[in-house]
């Protein structure tokens, strides 16, 4: 960390009040690690190298097929797949892109990327989690196609897209960079974990949170977010009525030189509740975090004083707490 960014002094934010109102061939072991505390249980021992089932890693081939087949054998045991270091090209469209099955652990070495292969589509992800329990994705980079993309339209490509009848996930060490959308995002989940990732230098969020029920982020990076709005690091935004946020924690984490805000949290269309966000870093950022609902608060920005090397720097010492957006109506929401 910069010697500004250590000089950054702890603010208390006298608005937090006011906001509770509103509002993761063979390779040695050591190359695959995992944040203590984050890493689940495997229902068995078996273990499977994508390299067995074809799988390159040489940044040329398409790997796609290769690392399916080795989720799919995974599956039927409940063990872990190995993505030993290389470069893995995949299919990110539609489908013909990775899905995870439960009871599956992918663990990518420290050096393996899964990167996506350039396309126009406008939704794209590189890993898809759906109808599925008991998932993991440990290590590694998810890396897109965000300066190879050939579409003009959309913003909708992601690096991990965790979606509907998804429970118990847990992300652990990985980082997502260079999609055309967002990093990371959850839409429809339920008891999501994600620990010690990284979202870096993502088109449109570092991570985006449409539907989830319980989903802690610990020890975790966002930056670098930029191209098209908002650009937040986190973006916590349900999009209709029949989609809730619940039980959200957010805490020590870093939120730097983000286009947007570090943390957005939008509630004009539907419910969101019971969110922490505590001991967080925040840098260069457009503004540290920002609640809009539908309470007259349209944009509400917090902002600090400004430092001697001409950047703004802020660290929510305090916690703040959002129990429950009382702004909402509650015509059309279900309880």
């Amino acid at each position: 960390m910069s010697a500004s960014r250590k000089a950054a002094s702890p603010i208390s934010w006298i608005a937090a009040s006011l906001l509770a109102a509103c509002l993761a061939f063979a390779q040695p072991a050591a190359s695959f690690s995992a944040s203590p505390g984050c890493a689940p249980r495997t229902l068995s021992s078996f273990v499977i190298n994508v390299r067995e089932r074809g799988a390159r890693g040489d940044g040329q081939t398409d790997d796609t097929s290769a690392i399916q087949r080795a989720i799919d054998e995974a599956a039927k045991k409940g063990g872990t797949v190995l993505v030993p270091n290389g470069t893995y090209m995949v299919s990110a469209v539609r489908d013909n892109r990775l899905s995870l099955k439960s009871n599956v652990t992918l663990r990518l070495a420290t050096g393996a990327v899964v990167k996506a292969i350039p396309n126009d589509s406008e939704k794209y992800s590189v890993l898809h989690i759906s109808d599925a329990s008991n998932v993991a994705v440990i290590g590694g980079t998810l890396e897109g196609e965000r300066d190879q993309h050939s579409g003009k339209t959309g913003e909708w490509g992601m690096g991990l897209w965790i979606s509907e009848g998804a429970e118990h996930v847990t992300i652990s060490g990985v980082t997502a960079a260079k999609m055309w959308g967002d990093g990371f995002y959850i839409q429809g989940a339920n008891d999501v974990k994600f620990c010690s990732i990284t979202a870096d230098n993502n088109r449109r969020q570092g991570l985006s949170i449409i539907q989830v029920n319980g989903l802690e982020i610990k020890n975790s990076t966002f930056k670098n977010t930029r191209g098209t709005r908002p650009s937040a690091g986190i973006d916590i935004e349900p999009d209709n009525e029949e989609q809730h946020v619940a039980n959200v924690r957010i805490h020590d984490s870093q939120f730097l030189d983000n286009a947007g805000p570090g943390i957005a949290v939008v509630a004009k269309k539907s419910l969101v509740s019971n969110i922490e966000i505590t001991r967080n870093q925040f840098f260069g950022n457009h503004h540290p975090v920002v609640i809009k609902g539908a309470c007259g608060r349209e944009n509400a920005a917090y902002d600090s004083e400004e430092l001697g090397g001409g950047g703004f720097a802020y660290i929510d010492v305090t916690e703040l707490m959002i129990s429950k957006n009382k702004c909402l109506r509650p015509r059309g929401h279900r309880q």
